[in-house]
């Protein structure tokens, strides 16, 4: 299929980059990307390893279909030991980094070690190198791509990044691509910005890997897209609502991972339906697909937010949407990330809730979405 045959090796620590052929044997017996990452990572990597120490290795990895014109073919993934779960990770993404990588004659790319300050991997074809980002660092990941792309003169490179959280090792970053396409799971960001690796930057014009009958392949591809076409989720569902009209249809199948409804239907599921997502806000007049200015959970309004200013009750109300949010300027509570200092997001332990101590006996004012998420109990 279409494999380059060739993976790149980073050291952080040491500041190289290295081309080595790919294992072909594994990759015929390790299904696609996340299988043939997932093998390169347990072969390399200690099980023990802490995810966010230098020994934790991060593989951005593409697969043998990625760059070729089948659907899903822009994808990619990205293995590692997650920072929120502990367990191998496999997070990915679709936009145009994937078959970027693909493009430039990478079929994935091993980062090892940590460096000793902020950096950033840029790649064009056969040349990678590691370039300082101490300009970066700080930046939201819509700044350091524009300032990437000015600085590589080419708006055909394609960047994948991390933010503010990444940085400060909020334990569910993501690595976002293309300005808003995200490898969100885990938290592969935090283990990124645990390595002071701040983006990967990828110019490709050697188009995708070998395919030994083209003719043949090109015929699948089109009977797989009419397929595709011709049925109402993938063909009218996911056009007009995208990933989160899945919403709808794990729901009619009593598939929600919910704690209290893992059989049934959710009868709230409408509210957070594709549709829902579409719907305006009676705040600022626009869809919830577009972030909130007043959203709690936003990083840059946070470090804005003079000290002088910040509240220090265990609850505030917003002015502009009346939402309860959780606020200290002292210590984080509890697995949903209490905010401290209202800038640096952090995870910290909590024992877990038994049948009689549930999430609202320690936090009976708290809304369902600030609740624990590993109580045994739920009361809402």
């Amino acid at each position: 299929m279409g494999w380059t045959r060739k993976i790149l090796r980073v050291d952080l620590t040491k500041g190289t980059c290295k081309s080595e052929p790919l294992n072909m044997k594994w990759a015929q017996d390790y299904l696609g990307q996340r299988g043939l990452a997932t093998k390169y990572f347990v072969e390399e990597v200690d099980p023990k390893v802490d995810p966010l120490s230098p020994e934790n290795k991060m593989i951005m990895a593409t697969g043998p279909l990625t760059g070729t014109p089948v659907s899903t073919g822009g994808r990619y993934s990205v293995i590692t030991k997650g920072a929120l779960t502990g367990a191998i990770a496999c997070s990915n993404s679709g936009g145009f980094f994937g078959a970027e990588l693909k493009f430039a004659g990478w079929d994935m790319v091993i980062f090892e070690g940590k460096s000793k300050k902020p950096v950033y991997l840029a790649i064009e074809d056969d040349k990678a190198e590691l370039r300082d980002a101490a300009h970066l660092w700080g930046k939201t990941v819509w700044q350091t791509e524009e300032i990437i792309k000015k600085a590589h003169q080419d708006p055909q490179t394609r960047v994948a990044s991390i933010g503010r959280a990444g940085e400060n090792g909020v334990l569910y970053a993501c690595i976002v691509n293309d300005l808003h396409r995200a490898a969100g799971r885990s938290g592969v960001g935090t283990v990124m910005g645990s390595k002071n690796l701040k983006a990967v930057a990828v110019r490709g014009t050697k188009g995708g890997g070998a395919i030994k009958d083209a003719k043949a392949f090109m015929q699948a591809a089109a009977a797989g897209k009419k397929v595709l076409a011709e049925n109402a989720v993938t063909g009218q569902g996911l056009p007009k609502f995208g990933t989160q009209v899945l919403m709808n249809v794990i729901n009619e199948v009593g598939a929600l991972p919910t704690r209290n409804h893992r059989d049934v239907q959710f009868e709230d599921a409408r509210k957070i339906s594709a549709e829902a997502m579409h719907e305006k806000r009676p705040t600022d007049g626009k869809s919830h697909l577009v972030t909130n200015a007043a959203c709690f959970g936003c990083t840059i309004a946070a470090a804005a937010y003079p000290s002088s200013m910040r509240p220090t009750s265990a609850w505030s109300t917003s002015r502009s949407t009346g939402a309860r949010r959780a606020v200290s300027n002292t210590r984080p509570h509890g697995h949903w990330a209490q905010p401290m200092a209202l800038a640096t997001w952090r995870r910290c332990s909590m024992p877990t809730c038994s049948a009689t101590r549930t999430a609202t006996t320690r936090f009976p004012s708290a809304p369902p979405w600030a609740r624990p998420w590993n109580c045994t109990s739920w009361a809402f």
